[in-house]
């Protein structure tokens, strides 16, 4: 149970440092999950509860132990992307996407910015915290590579 906690903790870190940018939509996955993440936090808690009360009302006691477990997967469907996405970012960048993140990383330091090296073994949070830094304080200056 642990493990769930900390992948949901490392997943709405993640969440929190992936930049939301179009050109890296087309790229990652994580752009639009985290889109659908955000969606889901703030509307499932009323769609479950709308779920429950509809299922209650039409059907009677009889499904209340049903409405409930359905419910319940719907309130957990934003734990899920959030478990995904913690999953994700512990997973190890491919050589491409090293090399990727250090002219990157180079970018930012003819900038005159102070950055840390990429790691060999570089995880997909390391790059999302390199293309956050790049971002924030690279305004228009960054180009993707």
């Amino acid at each position: 149970m642990t493990e769930l906690i900390k992948l949901v903790k490392l997943g709405q870190r993640y969440l929190s440092l992936w930049p939301n940018n179009k050109q890296l939509g087309a790229i990652f996955p994580e752009t639009r999950l985290i889109v659908f993440c955000v969606l889901l936090q703030k509307t499932v808690p009323a769609i479950a509860c709308l779920s429950f009360v509809v299922q209650f009302l039409y059907f009677g006691q009889d499904v209340v132990p049903r409405a409930i477990a359905m419910s319940l997967l719907i309130i957990s469907m934003p734990y899920q992307g959030l478990i995904w996405l913690g999953y994700r970012s512990q997973q190890p960048l491919s050589v491409a996407l090293v090399n990727w993140c250090s002219d990157i990383r180079t970018q930012m330091i003819e900038a005159g910015m102070n950055v840390r090296p990429v790691p060999s073994k570089a995880s997909y949070m390391d790059m999302a915290q390199i293309l956050h830094d790049a971002y924030a304080k690279l305004n228009k200056a960054f180009r993707l590579p």
